[in-house]
């Protein structure tokens, strides 16, 4: 498989919360942003394939993705 390269510019916040996030799953941050571009794209096909995604908390159901 051929892997590509890119840069991309963070504000400091986001980057503290990737390095965060990375540490908590024991990943590197590559990986980090590897699961948040393939979660971003189950939830723009299921949104588009009139799907809803929901978020229960304290017995609150909220959706997180509108249409």
């Amino acid at each position: 498989m051929e892997q590509r390269r890119i840069n991309a510019v963070f504000s400091d916040k986001a980057f503290r919360d990737l390095e965060t996030l990375a540490k908590e799953q024991g990943k590197s941050k590559t990986e980090v942003l590897r699961d948040a571009v393939a979660l971003e794209k189950w939830f723009a096909e299921a949104r588009n394939e009139g799907s809803r995604v929901l978020v229960e908390r304290d017995g609150q159901v909220r959706e997180i993705i509108p249409r």
